[in-house]
């Protein structure tokens, strides 16, 4: 579900008081179609476009996006990141788009009925996850999950799901290799540390080994000097 939303003095002064970033080309009193789930964390930058979608704090993305992408935290989204099309039909007799949809041509004598839904011409989410790196120039298949701590070299071509922590490259992507070790990797997903603000968690050394991180910031949540963070949120 979509909503049209105008962006007024009201909305962005809410946004700019959540220290969001808004899209260059987004400007005052634009009408544009959102989807009603959308939810924008304090501390995100949209540095491209004239488009929203649902990111995390502490998240930014230079590449315009889909409206119903989903971003999580602490995500770095490069330059010129783009979305595939949507699938044509390989069983039918033929794979444009006339057997499903009237929008290239709008032809007046169409039949509507006649048409037959295309499955995989029905707008899919890419949902990326938390701490996720993703390179410049990098195309992204609809629908696709992009794990915790992942990974997405420049000019790759992406058309399956990416594990927790993988690196992945090439065309079509492949996996290159894991971030860390495996036990490394399920202590980062149990002590989901994006669940918590930087800024309270800054006393441990940003450089220190893998291992010391996890060792020290599981001693602050253990001894309760750090809560979960529950940052403000703009929703429609």
């Amino acid at each position: 579900m979509f909503k049209r939303v105008t962006f007024g003095f009201r909305i962005r002064k809410q946004l700019k008081n959540n220290r969001v970033t808004l899209p260059p080309r987004l400007s005052l009193f634009q009408r544009v179609r959102l989807p009603s789930s959308l939810k924008i964390e304090e501390n995100v930058a949209f540095r491209d476009g004239y488009l929203l979608w649902s990111m995390g704090a502490y998240s930014y993305s230079y590449s315009q996006l889909e409206r119903n992408t989903i971003v999580g935290r602490y995500c770095s989204i490069a330059k010129d990141v783009t979305i595939l099309g949507y699938q044509h039909p390989l069983h039918r007799f033929t794979t444009s788009t006339v057997t499903y949809s009237n929008d290239e041509f709008a032809l007046s004598g169409l039949q509507q009925e006649s048409l037959k839904e295309n499955k995989d011409y029905v707008p899919q989410p890419i949902i990326i996850k938390n701490d996720v790196w993703i390179g410049a120039n990098v195309v992204l298949k609809p629908g696709i999950t992009i794990g915790n701590g992942a990974v997405i070299a420049a000019n790759a071509v992406v058309t399956k799901d990416v594990p927790d922590y993988a690196i992945v490259g090439g065309i079509p992507s492949k996996l290159i290799r894991y971030r860390f070790k495996e036990e490394v990797i399920n202590d980062l997903l149990d002590i989901k540390w994006w669940e918590y603000d930087f800024l309270d968690f800054q006393s441990i050394p940003l450089d220190s080994d893998i291992n010391d991180f996890i060792r020290d910031f599981k001693q602050l949540v253990d001894s309760n000097s750090i809560k979960k963070y529950h940052p403000k949120t703009f929703t429609i």
